[in-house]
């Protein structure tokens, strides 16, 4: 998938005031040290680079040690190796996660030691690669979801820049909902070993009284217009099911597919919370022994809340996770309006 510039990453340099390059610290055991240290994140601090420290050539770093087997649930989750730089991080002891993102000869791969009980990414890192050479990783240490300094999103503007938003937490903020955003900037020197520096930071928290109200437009914003594949149902995956959902914001609407029969219906979204409403769906049979349609359909009515993170999205009714979707591409399918749709 390739990125370019948009107007969203234009705004973002717009309202940044980032400061000059800093001079790269010469010390030995970088890494260590940001990690070790508990009153300010390495996002608050002057720019090092943990690529090359003392001028050395990047090293691929090993995960942190597994705390056992992967849940089940997760295992979907992971990739196979389909390049040599991931046949070397699978090697590593690393688990292939998220999609590759690509510009040029430039790509970036994510992969993680382990996952939490929600099947969300921990001790994660994004490494850089350049005509398949290793250039280095996107931040001084590994990630944890729904931490301070994981990474949110990343942006690969050309072969050579990079941008990567950083999810920033106060105290008082919930984990579902960090009230700020750091956005460092890396340049890529393409050569025989690729050099990746990071060389600019900004920090960007909303000036609106209320945090959790921009944390929900954001996350309101990456739910609509996408085709969501159901993965996962009542804490179980799904298997060899086409279900999926499609939201349109204008409309107001959603569609797709329970599996078997068309679906379509209202969907009301304010804040994080979601609703479906007047759901309907054609009539085939459906004989296939695996039919999730029921309780699909009955899980979605009592669909409270919505929460989007990365590629993924989940469903709560309540407190509990009801449904979880994969995002997919999307693909033209016919309008709501032809169907042939019984209440």
């Amino acid at each position: 998938m390739i990125y370019r510039k948009s107007s969203l990453l234009f705004s973002i340099y717009l309202c940044l005031s980032l400061p000059s390059v800093s001079a790269f610290a010469q010390s030995t055991l970088v890494q260590s040290t940001l990690a070790q240290s508990t009153k300010a994140s390495w996002l608050d601090r002057p720019l090092q680079n943990w690529n090359r420290v003392n001028g050395n050539l990047p090293q691929l770093p090993r995960p942190a040690t597994d705390s056992g087997e992967i849940d089940k649930r997760c295992l979907s989750q992971v990739r196979s190796p389909s390049s040599p730089a991931e046949e070397t991080l699978v090697r590593q002891g690393w688990k292939l996660y998220g999609s590759v993102q690509s510009y040029g000869e430039t790509q970036i791969i994510t992969a993680t030691s382990g996952f939490d009980g929600m099947c969300r990414p921990m001790q994660y890192q994004s490494f850089v690669y350049w005509e398949g050479r290793y250039a280095g990783a996107l931040s001084p240490v590994a990630m944890d979801s729904r931490t301070d300094g994981a990474i949110a999103n990343i942006h690969l503007t050309s072969p050579t820049n990079v941008l990567t938003e950083f999810n920033r937490y106060r105290a008082s903020d919930a984990l579902c909902c960090p009230s700020g955003k750091s956005f460092v900037t890396f340049t890529l020197k393409p050569d025989d070993v690729p050099d990746l520096k990071p060389v600019n930071v900004g920090e960007y928290r909303p000036t609106c009284p209320n945090s959790q109200q921009q944390a929900d437009v954001n996350a309101n914003a990456t739910l609509w217009g996408k085709k969501w594949k159901l993965v996962e149902m009542n804490d179980r995956p799904v298997k060899a099911s086409d279900a999926y959902i499609e939201l349109d914001r204008e409309l107001r609407r959603f569609s797709g597919s329970g599996g078997c029969n068309r679906i379509a219906g209202s969907v009301k979204v304010e804040g994080s919370k979601l609703k479906f409403s007047q759901i309907i769906s054609t009539k085939m049979a459906c004989l296939n022994e695996n039919n999730v349609e029921p309780t699909f359909l009955k899980l979605l009515e009592t669909t409270t809340r919505f929460e989007v993170e990365t590629d993924k999205l989940r469903l709560y009714s309540g407190d509990r996770l009801i449904l979880v979707f994969s995002r997919q591409e999307a693909r033209q399918t016919p309008q709501i309006s032809s169907l042939n749709f019984s209440r």
